[in-house]
């Protein structure tokens, strides 16, 4: 089977991009564009409390901020719920009211070049300042920016469908600042490997790596045919793990398993979790589990290549191998 290459920027096939929606749209900072920004405040504070970790925008961050705001009353077929200028890149929900002539990229080049020209006027005014005597505009020859150096080429998409929960993503793009500035003050707790031995395995990690370092390491597995009996033996074993300050490992599938994964993040104990399928290119873990490598709590372990296994039965029962591996012998990640 020939090995596609998955690309953001490609639109999603068979969605009618003319038709009323709400999308989630990703512009990002061309690279010889200057910063649209720099986060500031406290990340320790919680988002949206006086003092939290907010974007500091620079001059080219503000005419985007100010495009944005403004873009809904220029084109009234559009209206803008949530939006958020990073540093490097920009988020954007909005919500097509009716069904349009023009395809969605049209309303997305549209903004790109009222950035890219209320940014030449910003430029303009710099290079030919307004008190000069006897200054004309023919006087000067003036620097201009296109949009490619700006934004760049193209945009990512996502449309939201009715049945997802909106409020999720007004949360995920308002707490865009703290994610940023968690992961610059904590580092270590939000780092990515992309090709690591795990027992074996070929895997991809993201979280906290140090967890591969703690000697004791216990696999949370719940088979089916379990009796009560059992179920409460290992249940002991596990709250015993983390009362030592050990490691649980598992995929947390089954509803016993992820009763103890609840339990332990209650207890504030050190998790790894195993998942079956590859991270994408851009991968960054949700809320939830961004909260607990927040906290350096957490390691995700991901294969590194998409595996073989169809059903979803095998796929889990090569997880629980690499979790019992994992609680019998020592991991370390390379140096």
């Amino acid at each position: 089977m020939k090995n596609f290459t998955h690309k953001y920027t490609r639109r999603k096939r068979n969605h009618n991009y003319h038709a009323p929606g709400v999308y989630h749209i990703i512009l990002k900072k061309a690279p010889a564009a200057p910063s649209f920004g720099e986060v500031s405040g406290n990340p320790a504070i919680p988002p949206g409390q006086p003092g939290c970790a907010y974007i500091k925008r620079s001059r080219l961050g503000k005419v985007i901020n100010h495009i944005i705001y403004n873009f809904q009353f220029r084109y009234p077929v559009i209206e803008l719920y949530q939006f958020m200028v990073m540093p490097d890149h920009v988020h954007i929900l909005i919500h097509v009211k009716e069904h349009t002539k023009a395809h969605l990229s049209y309303y997305i080049g549209c903004l790109k070049n009222q950035v890219v020209d209320e940014y030449n006027k910003k430029l303009r005014y710099d290079y030919c300042p307004h008190t000069a005597i006897g200054a004309t505009r023919q006087s000067y020859s003036f620097p201009t920016v296109k949009a490619e150096e700006i934004f760049e080429p193209n945009y990512t998409d996502k449309p939201i469908y009715s049945h997802q929960n909106l409020d999720i993503w007004y949360r995920y793009i308002a707490e865009n600042p703290h994610r940023l500035a968690m992961r610059r003050q904590r580092p270590d707790f939000f780092r990515r490997v992309r090709d690591i031995d795990i027992e074996g395995e070929r895997m991809q990690a993201y979280g906290n790596l140090f967890l591969l370092r703690n000697p004791y390491k216990e696999a949370v597995i719940v088979r089916s045919f379990y009796d009560e009996v059992k179920k409460e033996e290992l249940y002991n074993d596990w709250l015993d793990a983390i009362e030592k300050e050990g490691v649980l490992v598992s995929a947390f599938v089954s509803p016993d398993e992820k009763d103890m994964r609840t339990l332990a993040e209650e207890l504030e104990a050190p998790i790894i979790l195993i998942t079956d399928q590859p991270f994408p290119d851009r991968y960054k873990p949700a809320l939830h589990d961004f909260g607990q490598c927040s906290k350096g709590k957490l390691l995700i372990l991901a294969p590194a290549a998409p595996w073989p296994e169809q059903r979803r039965r095998h796929r889990c029962q090569r997880m629980n191998l690499l979790a019992q591996r994992m609680s019998t012998q020592l991991s370390a990640p390379p140096s």
